[in-house]
């Protein structure tokens, strides 16, 4: 049995899909499979796809009618044989000690859900810059990428992507919930393991939907999780408190468990 299943939805990526692919079989860890949802794709992706499944025992091929990628991603996992589960976007690519290094983090308890630094390519290049993955971080934006470590028991009691949010945010609403309800520990390693390729907007699909269904995502995601408006209230009152004490013999307090800062002159301490 695999250790890692690795899941690659696509849809119309055949310009990406083998180098994605010719990625995850440049790794140095070796037990892992490769399930790649064929999402209805109308170019060649399903061809391209093809020649990986069947010269590859360990890649396997679901094709379904489009449904996007919250159901491609809930339906591939949900027949991985792999104890661990590391999604991949089929225009992504990974470095070769990938999941070796994320799989050591994992068993070595580092954390749950085990991350790593960003590289961006393609339209925009250098490191995607990411706070700390606290929970307070996360609450205020998102600071993981779609492609992180995480046992795939912990993924079903979470009870997976969540189909309200089709549209977006399938992912950060994830994290939330591993994080904010589930209390799972979010670990980075140290190295740049992920490319995360950025496209022009008419090439991404995700990112049109984004664009158009914005402000009804996030107000999904602020209903879902109330913890987040306390995490974000704390972030103002951060910048409020930084922004009008920042010219002279200011220190740190903390506000609401957050460091802010405050003059002296305002202390009788």
């Amino acid at each position: 049995m695999p250790e890692i299943s690795v899941i690659i939805p696509c849809f119309n990526q055949e310009k990406y899909i083998a180098e994605c692919l010719d990625s995850v079989l440049a790794q140095t860890f070796t037990n892992y499979e490769v399930i790649i949802v064929n999402d209805g794709s109308t170019d060649d992706s399903l061809k391209i796809i093809k020649q990986y499944t069947n010269k590859y025992k360990n890649f396997r091929l679901l094709d379904q009618s489009n449904q996007g990628v919250v159901f491609a991603r809930n339906n591939a996992i949900s027949k991985a044989k792999g104890k661990y589960i590391y999604p991949l976007d089929a225009d992504d690519k990974i470095t070769p000690e990938c999941l070796e290094k994320l799989y050591n983090a994992i068993i070595n308890g580092k954390g749950d859900i085990i991350t790593s630094r960003v590289l961006k390519f393609g339209k925009e290049t250098g490191e995607m810059v990411l706070h700390s993955p606290t929970p307070y971080h996360l609450s205020v934006n998102n600071c993981l990428v779609n492609s992180a470590l995480f046992r795939k028991t912990d993924f079903i009691k979470a009870g997976g992507y969540d189909e309200d949010f089709v549209l977006g945010l399938e992912d950060y609403d994830l994290w939330l919930n591993m994080v904010l309800i589930h209390k799972l520990k979010v670990y980075r390693v140290p190295d740049i393991l992920f490319f995360y390729r950025i496209k022009n907007l008419f090439e991404s699909r995700n990112k049109q939907q984004m664009a158009q269904h914005s402000l009804m995502l996030r107000t999904k995601l602020l209903k879902k999780y109330p913890k987040m408006k306390f995490y974000r209230l704390c972030a103002k009152l951060q910048k409020f408190f930084y922004r009008n004490n920042i010219k002279n013999n200011h220190r740190r307090i903390k506000i609401l468990g957050i460091t802010v800062y405050r003059s002296k002159e305002l202390s009788n301490e």
